[in-house]
Parts: C-alpha cells; sequence; structure tokens
C-alpha cells in the first residue's frame, strides 16, 4: 500500500519543472538593481511636494510673523510726550512706608490663617514611655 506523500508526489511529479522556472525568474528578478524613480512616479518625494503639503500652515504662520511685526513698529512710539508728576503731589517717604507696612500687613492676614488666642501648640506625638504607650492611629483631626 502506498502512503499519501508517494500518490502526492506522483500525482505532482510533473509541475516540478514549471515551478523551477519559476524560481529562476523570480530570483534573477531581484538580483537586478531598482530603477530610479522620476518626479512623476509614486513613491518619489521632492521638496516641491513638502511645500505643498505645508502651505496653509506656512501662510498662517507668515500671518502671524507680520502681526507681530506691526505690533513692534507701533509699540514704539508714544503719541505724545510723558507726563511729569508734579512734585507736590508726591507723597513724603513716611507716607510711602507706611503705606507698605499697612499693605504688607493686610497680605499676612489674607495668606496666614488666623490663630486663635486660647489654642495652645498642638502636639502630634504623645510623650509617653513606650512600656506604657497605646497602640492608637493618630489621624488629622485628632489631638
Amino acid at each position: 500500500m502506498k502512503t499519501p506523500r508517494e500518490i502526492l508526489l506522483k500525482r505532482h511529479q510533473a509541475a516540478g519543472p514549471d515551478l523551477d522556472a519559476i524560481r529562476k525568474k523570480t530570483l534573477a528578478g531581484l538580483a537586478e538593481p531598482p530603477k530610479r524613480k522620476w518626479p512623476g512616479e509614486a513613491g518619489f518625494f521632492s521638496l516641491r511636494q513638502l511645500n505643498l503639503s505645508l502651505r496653509w500652515h506656512l501662510a498662517g504662520m507668515s500671518a502671524i510673523w507680520l502681526v507681530v511685526a506691526f505690533l513692534n513698529l507701533n509699540a514704539g512710539h508714544s503719541p505724545g510726550p510723558l507726563t511729569a508728576v508734579p512734585r507736590e503731589q508726591i507723597p513724603s517717604a513716611q507716607i510711602i512706608l507706611a503705606s507698605l507696612r499697612e499693605n504688607r500687613r493686610e497680605l499676612l492676614l489674607m495668606i496666614l490663617p488666623p490663630n486663635p488666642p486660647d489654642a495652645g501648640p498642638q502636639k502630634l506625638i504623645r510623650t509617653q514611655p513606650r512600656s506604657q504607650r497605646r497602640y492608637e492611629s493618630l489621624s488629622a483631626g485628632r489631638v
């Protein structure tokens, strides 16, 4: 009795030379150097194509730079001469220092929380010997 392998080999034995020809043709095509692609062919990337793909971005950035340049040209020139404050209206150094101290005091009141006068310093760690300590978990609200 013949095995399935022997049956298949006998049936497809005639296809051997055709497969060898296809194999040789494929290997010969791989040995050739690749052809150079020209600008009209697919897969060729040129500087012109890069510029065309970025044209809207470049136009937007150019418009922004034009606005910035226009604003910088106008920023350097004031419409009229600067007016000086008369000496009579300038407060004395003592008044300026007093207003700065008051401003600082108000800022500290806004930034720091108020401390009630009856509240003493809070202890986070109990000062008991280790042998007398109870195992408790401290939370933020407990003292």
